[in-house]
């Protein structure tokens, strides 16, 4: 069980992530697995879960579609961003940052093969 998420992108660049799971038809969103929530992932709304970086002792975190978790993918930001008015949301985020959150995220779900 997970959350939905919404995927936000600006239609006058075309698809940036390089065929990734936000440019595919159907979908429409997202789940978070790892926040929790009522939905189950399907194919309008793909499993994807919270990633946490540390640079330099500064702490992101970012929105990873589950099959390029799978894959062990090295993935970037394809240009979307996820959000949703859902406080479990900001809360799981606010966790994982150890500070208070409020906002959308990068999804990267952008692939490039050599």
């Amino acid at each position: 069980m997970g959350l939905h998420i919404d995927i936000y992108k600006d239609s006058r660049l075309g698809d940036c992530t390089n065929g990734g799971v936000t440019s595919r038809f159907p979908v429409m969103g997202l789940t978070l697995v790892d926040v929790d929530g009522p939905f189950e992932p399907s194919e309008k709304y793909p499993a994807a879960r919270l990633v946490t970086k540390t640079f330099g002792g500064d702490t992101t975190v970012r929105i990873v579609p589950e099959e390029e978790i799978e894959k062990k993918s090295w993935t970037m930001f394809g240009g979307n961003y996820g959000a949703t008015s859902d406080s479990r949301f900001n809360d799981a985020v606010s966790k994982l940052l150890g500070s208070r959150f409020y906002g959308a995220l990068p999804i990267h779900d952008r692939v490039e093969y050599y």
